[in-house]
């Protein structure tokens, strides 16, 4: 969890930023495109459920909801990655 204090917000943007700089260097910096895109990819999902639990405060949601929403978020990524990886 990322803070309930009234600095947690703060905490939580910049955590987004710091997670977002590390994509922009993967993107960059990275010569496998393949492992590039998959890091993206797992950064994104980090970032997604940092938004769930902080903003959108699933962590108070009943167990069903808040497992529907944490393995959407992670198959999509999953299923991004494995297209890409299937497309010629």
């Amino acid at each position: 969890m990322i803070g309930l204090d009234a600095s947690g917000p703060r905490n939580a943007w910049l955590l987004l930023l710091l997670i977002s700089a590390l994509s922009l260097v993967a993107a960059e910096f990275v010569a496998e495109r393949h492992v590039a895109i998959a890091a993206i990819m797992i950064i994104a999902a980090a970032k997604t459920l940092i938004i769930l639990v902080r903003f959108m405060e699933v962590d108070r949601a009943p167990s069903a909801i808040r497992r529907y929403l944490y393995g959407w978020s992670l198959g999509v990524a999953g299923a991004v990655v494995a297209l890409w990886a299937a497309a010629p």
